[in-house]
């Protein structure tokens, strides 16, 4: 039976205040937490609560059985999930960009959705890790989180200076803006090197801009229309960066 101090701090790490003082942030999903107990990670389980017997858990880790009514006060879910775990929040590594790899480098995103959507859209693309402007929505936001589907645990993210990367990295910095540059469509991309993305409202920042070596724009159809969602975006691109890439074996 969980305690009400128990309850108390699993609640706190929905918030960004909490999470960094107990460096815990919750993992949540049958799949998601299955995934960490069978591929050992950076991320190491804390606590693990779950509604019944779901999986094999490894002899360190004890599971804790919680009713439904309990995980439903711990949850940041609308419906409550069977698994839970509090996970701890590993000390940030830099990880090195090396040429002949592809990259992605976010400016400004603040939407966790769209943070979580391009992290799971890295792992489907084989980015080799996703670096973020300081001013980037946190990775253990919990939506940002569930949006990953996992792919947290696959795609190294590195919060970092942008423009002291992108300027050091002598690889090629390709950038989607929301006005001028070429059509994507139209030009031939590099195979490796970074790909930049800026927040649907501002764009990409003016202190990355002057570093770009390739200027896109993907056009749009339909006079009128809406700027694209910044993970859709993501996608067309990443999508045209490996177009001739040889796809992994099914």
């Amino acid at each position: 039976m969980l305690s009400k101090p128990d309850i108390s701090r699993i609640r706190s790490l929905a918030h960004k205040k909490f999470r960094w003082e107990y460096k815990e942030f919750i993992i949540e999903g049958v799949k998601m937490v299955e995934e960490l107990l069978l591929n050992p990670s950076v991320y190491k389980i804390k606590r693990l609560f779950v509604r019944e017997n779901l999986f094999p858990t490894p002899a360190c880790i004890q599971a804790e059985y919680v009713t439904e009514n309990e995980m439903a006060r711990i949850t940041s879910l609308t419906s409550p999930s069977p698994a839970l775990a509090v996970v701890t929040i590993p000390d940030p590594v830099f990880i090195e960009p090396q040429k002949g790899n592809l990259y992605i480098a976010l400016d400004g995103i603040r939407d966790p959705g769209n943070f979580g959507t391009i992290l799971r859209l890295a792992d489907w693309f084989d980015i080799k890790a996703v670096y973020a402007s300081e001013d980037c929505v946190e990775l253990y936001n919990p939506k940002t989180v569930q949006a990953t589907m996992g792919a947290l645990l696959r795609v190294p993210v590195c919060y970092t200076s942008l423009p002291r990367l992108l300027r050091d990295c002598g690889m090629p910095v390709a950038g989607t803006l929301l006005q001028g540059g070429e059509n994507i469509h139209n030009i031939p991309l590099p195979d490796s090197g970074f790909i930049v993305l800026g927040s649907e409202s501002h764009g990409i920042s003016s202190e990355v801009v002057p570093l770009l070596t390739c200027k896109l724009f993907i056009p749009s159809y339909r006079k009128g229309s809406e700027s694209l969602n910044v993970a859709t975006a993501a996608a067309i691109t990443c999508a045209m960066f490996r177009k001739d890439a040889p796809p992994a074996a099914i």
